[in-house]
């Protein structure tokens, strides 16, 4: 395991009240659940494996944030229409974001502040 990423959640999370769409890996659709300055909780109906690395794109203010990042964990919560169209399941999954540029972190950072007020 790199030593980028940590097995402990070190920052508070923002929860949104309704997910906010973003994308994890090339193209696959993820709903973003709740985010923080360390990572995030998305909503899938593909496979994420814990331990594999990944990117996630961030909608922020007019701009799609792109941060690498770890799967920390997944699991399975029910059956859902996949994007196929073919029934599959419904996934959660914990994200671990990895080092970023500073605009990136800067701009993430602000974000959290404003939304948590």
């Amino acid at each position: 395991m790199s030593s980028e990423y940590s097995t402990r959640r070190q920052h508070a999370r923002l929860t949104f009240s309704e997910p906010v769409s973003g994308a994890v890996t090339s193209s696959h659709a993820v709903h973003i659940l709740d985010l923080s300055l360390g990572g995030a909780r998305v909503e899938h109906t593909i496979i994420l494996r814990p331990g594999s690395s990944c990117y996630i794109r961030v909608p922020i203010r007019q701009r799609l944030l792109t941060v690498n990042c770890r799967i920390v964990w997944s699991k399975a919560i029910s059956r859902t229409e996949g994007e196929t169209g073919q029934t599959g399941l419904l996934y959660h999954s914990g994200v671990q974001f990895g080092s970023m540029a500073q605009d990136t972190r800067t701009m993430l950072m602000a974000y959290l502040d404003n939304q948590a007020r």
